[in-house]
């Protein structure tokens, strides 16, 4: 035969061989990265209760021989520190605590860790409730600087690149500041003089020294645009035993700058639906409705506002837990796809709406855990389907509590994500 041909043979099956590999790779990747995204790095155990769940071929999970004694995994109805690929696993958690269990591809490449902790379980009661919301921050939110014309008819910005969005004004010369109006009346009482800004910003306290500008009203200006509280209208979730809420599902940002707000304090308002904008391709709908901000009306106070929703505590009796109303919490690892429900207000009743869970995601991020899909004819009439202002309907599945409401589809509104209540309650 042709040396020539022999030569072009051994090249085109050399050719093959690669793209053969190449082809493997990426399908092997494509899996690993698949399977790895349904193992969750974190699982929650209620002590001394069974949970199932699966770590999918080609992964293992190891304890160590102290954390064996708190946790046990279970294969074959034999008890191990092994939890093994490709088969459901029954884990028991023996002792509250948290506990790591190495992950290992094969059980001999090591990948990663998985978190345990063990919990005592505990039961809430859902709300659905529709609340309004008033938090004032800690300190008076920067949002902007801008122009100032002064008295010379000049254009000034003293605060340009000095003073940022999302910086928190806390003095001015060492005065402590809780509103607006206080920081008009200290500007003017210091006059021309410079003046000495206590700011926040990143979590560190700042002396920033500004040059008011003489207006041609007579007052003086730093061009500095701020926001002292903010109120809006959204849904409560749950009610622990001890009379901790929670709701939203996700932090309250400002408006403006979408920066997380830094609370001082807040309350909790009941609030009437009285006008729903349904939800359109493109545009959202909307929950709007009356909020009276007095004490007759208060239902509780918020304390923290974070990535997860906000909490605080009922001190409203008509709101607190009630016992015959309480339900168990279900953790990520028994919500299952398939039927659901949601609890929300549409105008003065409360009720559930039929909904489909679509998928779980164990390490989603961005309060994504589950993608929703309405499918109760009479709240799709109503509302188009998920709307702004349902933040924090409690999800329910086969009798237990999910999870919440967190966002919806912009171009979908029949769709929308929950966040894992398990994650609004511990994180």
């Amino acid at each position: 035969m042709n040396p020539n041909i022999q030569k072009r043979k051994r090249i085109y099956r050399c050719v093959l061989l690669c793209l053969l590999l190449i082809v493997f790779g990426a399908i092997s990747c494509r899996y690993y990265t698949a399977a790895a995204k349904k193992i969750p790095t974190k699982l929650i155990l209620y002590k001394n209760r069974t949970e199932s769940f699966n770590l999918g071929f080609p992964f293992y999970a190891k304890l160590s021989s102290d954390d064996a004694k708190a946790v046990s995994f279970q294969n074959d109805v034999k008890s191990t520190n092994h939890a093994r690929s490709g088969r459901k696993i029954q884990a028991v958690g023996n002792h509250i605590g948290s506990y790591k269990a190495g992950l290992s591809l094969f059980g001999v490449i090591p990948c990663g860790s998985l978190t345990i902790d063990v919990v005592p379980e505990t039961k809430v009661m859902p709300a659905g409730n529709a609340v309004g919301i008033y938090l004032e921050s800690d300190g008076i939110m920067v949002l902007g600087t801008s122009d100032v014309q002064g008295n010379d008819g000049f254009m000034y910005h003293p605060a340009k690149n000095i003073i940022n969005a999302g910086d928190y004004l806390l003095a001015i010369n060492e005065t402590s500041v809780q509103n607006i109006q206080q920081v008009t009346s200290l500007l003017q009482k210091n006059g021309s003089k410079t003046v000495t800004l206590k700011i926040r910003r990143n979590n560190k306290d700042l002396q920033i020294k500004l040059n008011p500008i003489a207006t041609k009203d007579g007052s003086y200006s730093l061009g500095i645009w701020l926001r002292e509280d903010t109120e809006g209208i959204g849904t409560m979730t749950c009610v622990l035993e001890n009379n901790t809420f929670a709701a939203l599902g996700h932090g309250i940002t400002d408006v403006d700058t979408g920066l997380l707000i830094e609370l001082n304090n807040g309350g909790l308002y009941q609030a009437t639906v009285n006008k729903i904008v349904s939800g359109k391709k493109g545009t959202p709908g909307e929950l709007s409705g009356i909020v009276h901000l007095n004490n007759n009306n208060k239902i509780g106070s918020v304390l923290t506002n974070n990535h997860w929703g906000i909490s605080g505590k009922v001190s409203d009796h008509a709101y607190q837990y009630q016992e015959e109303k309480g339900i168990s919490l279900a953790l990520k690892q028994e919500i299952k796809t398939g039927k659901a429900s949601i609890r929300c207000q549409l105008g003065k009743e409360i009720r559930d709406y039929e909904i489909m869970i679509d998928e779980v995601q164990m390490n989603a991020k961005d309060n994504k855990d589950l993608v929703l899909r309405v499918t109760d004819p009479e709240l799709l009439r109503k509302t188009g389907g998920i709307v702004q202002g349902m933040s924090g309907s409690p999800i329910l599945q086969n009798g237990k509590l999910i999870g919440a409401v967190t966002h919806v589809f912009v171009n979908n509104p029949r769709k929308g994500y929950g966040i894992f209540i398990e994650d609004m309650l511990t994180k």
